[in-house]
C-alpha cells in the first residue's frame, strides 16, 4: 500500500489550514516603490553599511572621547589647577567668612590677571586691545576708589562737628547742649549725599562691565555717518567707513569682550 503524504484531517485542523486566509489590509498600503530591483537591493546594502558604520563609530568615539579626551582633560585641568593655585595664592589667603569686600578684591584681581595676559600674550588687533585694556583699567580704578572718604571730604562734614553749646560747672562737670534737630538734619543730608555718590559710583562700575548699549551704538554710528560731509565719505572706501566710525564711538567696555 503506497505511503500517503497527505495530512490527516486532525493535523489540518491543528495547523489551522482548514480556515480561510484573511488578507492583511496593510499588504495593499504602499510604503515605498523602487523603479528596479537593483535600486532596492542597493538601498538595503546602504542601510546595512550605515548601521554597521554607526556601531563602529560608537566604539571609536568611546575610545576617543571617553578615554583619550578624558585623560587629556584630566591632565589639562590638573596643570591649570596648580598654575592657578600659584597665581591666586596671594588673594586666596585673604578670604574670611565676614569679609564681604573680598569678593570685590577677587574680581579685581582676576581683571588684573586678564590685563597682564592681554599685554603679554594677546594677538588681538591693537586698537581693540588698547580700548579694552583702557576700559578694564578704568574699572579697576573705580573699584579702588575709596568713595566714602572722598565724599566725606567733598561734603566737609564730620560727626565731631556740632553747633551745640557747652557748659562747664563749678564742680568741673561739663554738659553738652547739642541742637539735636540741626545735628540730625545735617546727618541725614550727609547720608543722602553718600547714597547718591555710592549709586553713581556703582553705576560707573556696572556700565563698564555691561558695556555700551548696542542699540544706542548702532544709532550713533548711523547718525555720525549721516552727518559726515559727502567729500569725506567718498574719500573713505565703503567697506571701511562703518568700522572706522565704530572704533571712534566704541569705548572698549563690556566684560563679554574682554577675553584673550
Amino acid at each position: 500500500m503506497p505511503v500517503s503524504h497527505a495530512l490527516s484531517e486532525k493535523a489540518i485542523k491543528k495547523l489551522g489550514l482548514d480556515k480561510e486566509r484573511v488578507e492583511n489590509p496593510l499588504s495593499k498600503v504602499v510604503v515605498k516603490e523602487w523603479a528596479t530591483e537593483r535600486e532596492y537591493w542597493e538601498e538595503r546594502e546602504k542601510e546595512f553599511e550605515e548601521r554597521h558604520e554607526k556601531w563602529s563609530t560608537k566604539i571609536k568615539n568611546f575610545f576617543k572621547y571617553r578615554i583619550v579626551w578624558r585623560t587629556r582633560d584630566w591632565w589639562w585641568n590638573t596643570k591649570w589647577y596648580f598654575r592657578n593655585l600659584k597665581t591666586f595664592q596671594p588673594i586666596l589667603k585673604e578670604w574670611r567668612p565676614y569679609n564681604y569686600e573680598y569678593h570685590v578684591d577677587l574680581f579685581k584681581f582676576g581683571i588684573e590677571q586678564l590685563i597682564k595676559a592681554k599685554e603679554k600674550y594677546g594677538n588681538e588687533y591693537h586698537v581693540d586691545a588698547d580700548k579694552r585694556i583702557s576700559a578694564m583699567k578704568a574699572l579697576i580704578a573705580e573699584l579702588d576708589r575709596d568713595y566714602e572718604e572722598e565724599v566725606r571730604e567733598r561734603l566737609n562734614y564730620s560727626y565731631k562737628k556740632s553747633k551745640g553749646r557747652v557748659t562747664k560747672y563749678a564742680d568741673g562737670s561739663i554738659c553738652f547742649h547739642n541742637d539735636d534737630e540741626e545735628h540730625n538734619k545735617q546727618t541725614n543730608n550727609y547720608f543722602e549725599e553718600v547714597a547718591k555718590e555710592r549709586k553713581a559710583h556703582y553705576q560707573k562700575i556696572f556700565d563698564l562691565i555691561i558695556g555700551q548699549d548696542s542699540e544706542w551704538l548702532s544709532q550713533e554710528i548711523d547718525r555720525r555717518i549721516a552727518a559726515m560731509p559727502e567729500e569725506e565719505k567718498k574719500s573713505i572706501p565703503e567697506n571701511e567707513l562703518h568700522p572706522k566710525v565704530y572704533y571712534e564711538v566704541w569705548d572698549g567696555s563690556g566684560i563679554e569682550g574682554w577675553y584673550d
